[in-house]
């Protein structure tokens, strides 16, 4: 089964404000020639190179390095990057818990906007696990459906984020979650712009900064519940690209984030192809297991 992404690879490039063809050839030849012990697959297409090459700035050995570091995040946190099917128990509860939305619009400088927040802010129902294989599966849908684009900024709620919360994040996810943003997600990251902050703040910046990059932590930007959003308005996201909790124009977030699942839904067989890529690209015997643990998943389902 082939890897298929939708955008259209003509359109891509030619909106790209680096491109050449030679050098995605390159990056062919040079994924065919690796060692099996990368796990990298030698029969990436062309669209799949070019999501790295674009998060890149088209630099081709950091987009060698990028490569090599998604597909080894990828083998490594398999609890984050297998059998993404939405019917799931795991994904069906996260999907009644959280909110998530590849919103309509852009923003002020042109951006996607990954948008999520807790629908039930009860913490016992929270599960950081499932809500970040959701978060990358949303990502995935905007790379497969729009392609490489200047930047992406990520939009969250914070609101009913509590103490309790936090006592259900797990380090070593922490850990995979900031290791793949940060060093391997095929995108130009831009700005992650926090609403509503809760007073459990303070002690989630503690938990969570020893796993940031400088980088990363620079491209955080707060906002209280009380805080004027006119400027936020003028410069970050516009109106015409918020749902109406935010004073934008957008449908309501229930409705975008159950339009963001029934896409993922639609994007299965996208998921199925992509997981047996990683898994044939696997020396014999790692690929030995993971196929083992993919027909149990089968099994449980």
């Amino acid at each position: 089964m082939s890897v298929e992404l939708e955008f259209d690879y003509a359109e891509a490039t030619a909106a790209m404000d680096k491109f050449s063809q030679e050098d995605i050839n390159e990056l062919r030849y040079w994924t065919q020639a690796l060692d099996k012990s990368k796990y990298v697959p030698k029969d990436l297409t062309d669209k799949q190179l070019l999501l790295f090459y674009n998060a890149c700035y088209g630099d081709m050995d950091k987009t060698k390095v990028c490569i090599e570091k998604y597909y080894n995040t990828r083998k490594n946190g398999p609890e984050l990057f297998d059998h993404r099917v939405l019917k799931t128990e795991e994904l069906r509860s996260a999907a009644e818990v959280l909110e998530f939305a590849v919103l309509p619009g852009k923003s002020c400088d042109g951006y996607d906007i990954i948008y999520h927040r807790l629908h039930d802010t009860e913490p016992s129902k929270y599960n950081l696990e499932h809500g970040c294989k959701l978060l990358f599966m949303t990502v995935d849908l905007c790379l497969t459906k729009r392609g490489p684009q200047p930047g992406y900024m990520f939009l969250f709620d914070m609101r009913g984020v509590k103490f309790g919360h936090l006592t259900r994040v797990s380090l070593s996810t922490l850990r995979k979650f900031f290791t793949y943003v940060q060093e391997a997600m095929p995108v130009r990251m831009r700005a992650i712009h926090v609403l509503n902050t809760e007073p459990v703040l303070d002690k989630l910046m503690l938990l969570i900064r020893p796993f940031m990059d400088k980088k990363f932590y620079d491209m955080l930007k707060f906002h209280n519940k009380n805080e004027d959003l006119e400027k936020f308005y003028e410069t970050v996201v516009p109106r015409s690209s918020l749902p109406p909790d935010y004073g934008g124009t957008l449908p309501d977030t229930q409705t975008l984030h159950k339009k963001c699942m029934q896409q993922l839904q639609l994007l299965e067989p996208y998921f199925k192809a992509e997981e047996e890529q990683r898994i044939a690209a696997l020396p014999d015997k790692k690929r030995e297991k993971a196929m083992e643990r993919a027909f149990k998943n089968l099994d449980i389902d």
